[in-house]
């Protein structure tokens, strides 16, 4: 830890953190910016410890507390005893104290995967790999490799989507390189790349991206194309809907080609159908845990259920409105995915246009059509994704 930090203001610190994870349902990055504030330290190497440090607190939360048998244990107290080192994998002996995650979600792996690939699973969603998307709106893949070397960032190109980079080591976060302040290039996971490159989009394409906000895959339909689609992109939230429309602005997105509308897309009425349909549905976001293991902490079976339920609604309404869809959810969970797929599968007909990906659970018999990706096999979030065809 910080060189100027003691044993007491640390332990103050992880437990205020964890209290907003635990009360507030709010990200590591939310948490750590309400206690901190810029306060916690000065420098930026000592504030990126401790947003390390941060982070493997909130992730060993669920070893933590199968180490302790006081459940009433003070937020402060799982802070020192997380500090003490005292818990260790040797006093642990069922996989979801030892990876530390909700015990109904480790049972519910077991029931999909054997218990070896469910390990690796485990282990690498407690890693988090950083990738970022050449912005070719704004500069070559040469380009921006080459200033990343500039910078001494470590990286590789990736052989099935050349425009994403998966960024090894780098003395800086990616926020503050060059490339990425000047939006030549974009932290985005190789799966949310994936969801677009599943939809196909071509030049003169018009499109409506559902659940567009912050508008990640609007941008990359857009550099996709050359800016030669044309997409309509509505989201519930107008904070987000406001942060879109700066966003794209700066990707170096046509505007005068992207129709931004706040708006609730289960109930708003669409005059007209679109040639596709891109919908990233609200979910658990189980997959995402690399990038935010406070999701550990507050995931919930009936949070699964609940989106379970609204991502077949938006679904139902995706397949009203054009006859090519593609349907994606952040989730390692079959309840927000096959089993939504499941209940549309007398419309449809899939299609699978990436053949790099992981086939569906086998949960279901047309699994062989269904597209994920796997954090221990693709190093990026685990993701959903199907194509549909209204027949």
């Amino acid at each position: 830890m910080a060189d100027t930090m003691d044993n007491s203001e640390l332990v103050s610190i992880l437990a205020r953190i964890l209290y907003e994870v635990k009360e507030n349902k709010v990200s590591v990055d939310v948490a750590f910016k309400r206690v901190c504030k810029g306060r916690c330290v000065k420098s930026l190497e000592e504030r990126e410890r401790l947003y390390e440090i941060s982070r493997r607190f909130i992730s060993d939360y669920i070893r933590i507390m199968c180490c302790s048998n006081d459940r009433r244990l003070s937020y402060r107290g799982i802070a020192r005893l997380w500090l003490s080192g005292v818990c260790n994998n040797e006093l642990l002996n069922e996989l979801h104290c030892i990876y530390s995650y909700p015990k109904w979600f480790v049972d519910r792996l077991l029931e999909l995967m054997p218990k070896p690939e469910v390990e690796r699973l485990l282990e690498s969603m407690n890693k988090k790999v950083l990738w970022l998307r050449v912005n070719t709106l704004k500069s070559s893949i040469e380009g921006v490799l080459r200033g990343l070397d500039n910078e001494g960032v470590e990286c590789v190109t990736c052989k099935e989507v050349p425009y994403m980079v998966k960024v090894l080591k780098t003395r800086k976060p990616l926020r503050l390189l060059s490339v990425v302040k000047e939006f030549k290039a974009i932290p985005q996971d190789l799966s949310s790349a994936a969801v677009v490159e599943a939809l196909k989009p071509e030049p003169g394409d018009y499109i409506l991206d559902l659940t567009a906000a912050p508008g990640m895959k609007t941008s990359l339909i857009m550099m996709l194309t050359d800016n030669k689609a044309k997409v309509v992109a509505c989201d519930l939230s107008l904070r987000r809907v406001l942060i879109m429309r700066n966003l794209l602005k700066k990707l170096g997105i046509d505007l005068s080609r992207v129709n931004i509308i706040h708006t609730n897309s289960i109930m708003m009425n669409y005059r007209i159908t679109y040639d596709k349909v891109l919908l990233d549905a609200p979910c658990s976001n189980s997959g995402a845990i690399g990038k935010d293991p406070s999701i550990k902490v507050i995931l919930t079976e009936g949070k699964v259920q609940y989106n379970s339920t609204l991502q077949f609604k938006l679904l139902s309404k995706a397949l009203s409105l054009a006859n090519y869809i593609t349907f994606s959810t952040c989730s390692i969970l079959p309840e927000e995915g096959e089993l939504v797929i499941s209940r549309v599968l007398d419309r449809v007909k899939l299609v699978r246009p990436l053949n790099w990906v992981s086939n569906g659970y086998s949960i279901v018999s047309f699994n062989h059509n269904l597209m994920r990706l796997m954090p221990h096999i693709h190093e990026s979030e685990g993701f959903f994704i199907s194509t549909l065809q209204v027949v």
